[in-house]
């Protein structure tokens, strides 16, 4: 009976081994060891360029230069005998040029103030309204020169007046206001503008050449 027992525990067992080694869990498997390369990050490419404004430098074609007669003043010098109040003087200013019309000038209701002996009376001349504005150009006078016309108005037939000397200053200026370099402020000096007006002698006239250089001043007649 004994060793029936133990011969049955003996069968038992051996079935519990044969099934324990069949259900057995299975063994993980081994990790192979995993080589991890590291590539440097590359840096960020750079932005790209703004794009491109087409800027156009806008030099303004600024017409050329056309040069004017802006201004004259007139200066006379009395000799021995005054011009007496209220006798009157007209001047004009031309350019001999453009056939005729005057550019400046000061009418004679403006000019009846004594001019006493020995004395030097200056006064500048107006624009004339009337004058076409192309006679005032640099151009026109230097085509062939510039013209000085001072007429003599006495207030009594016995009146008469001496003139020792006549000089004009001409500013001529571009249509931006900027003086000519040469002829800005250009004094003109008529020394022989000499003699006496009077109710027959009654005019004088000076002129310059096309370079405002003076030339002859002529005394004529009603």
């Amino acid at each position: 009976m004994k060793k029936l027992i133990f011969l049955t525990f003996f069968v038992v067992l051996a079935t519990c081994n044969s099934y324990a080694q069949i259900i057995q869990k299975p063994t993980a498997p081994v990790k192979k060891n995993v080589i991890i390369k590291i590539v440097p990050s590359q840096p960020a490419p750079p932005p790209p360029p703004p794009a491109a404004t087409n800027k156009t430098t806008s030099t303004s074609n600024q017409d050329a230069s056309v040069y004017s007669l802006t201004a004259a003043r007139v200066s006379i010098k009395t000799g021995a005998d005054n011009k007496e109040f209220p006798s009157g003087v007209s001047v004009w200013l031309f350019s001999m040029g453009v056939g005729g019309g005057f550019t400046l000038d000061q009418p004679s209701q403006n000019l009846r103030n004594e001019m006493k002996i020995h004395s030097n009376t200056e006064f500048g001349l107006q624009n004339n309204t009337n004058n076409d504005l192309k006679n005032r150009t640099l151009e026109a006078f230097q085509r062939e020169g510039l013209g000085l016309r001072i007429r003599y108005y006495p207030n009594l037939p016995t009146d008469a007046w001496k003139i020792e000397g006549i000089s004009i200053t001409l500013e001529f200026k571009d249509q931006y206001g900027n003086l000519h370099p040469l002829y800005g402020n250009k004094t003109i000096v008529f020394t022989t503008a000499n003699g006496f007006l009077n109710y027959w002698d009654w005019d004088m006239f000076s002129k310059t050449d096309a370079n405002f250089n003076p030339l002859t001043s002529v005394v004529s007649i009603r």
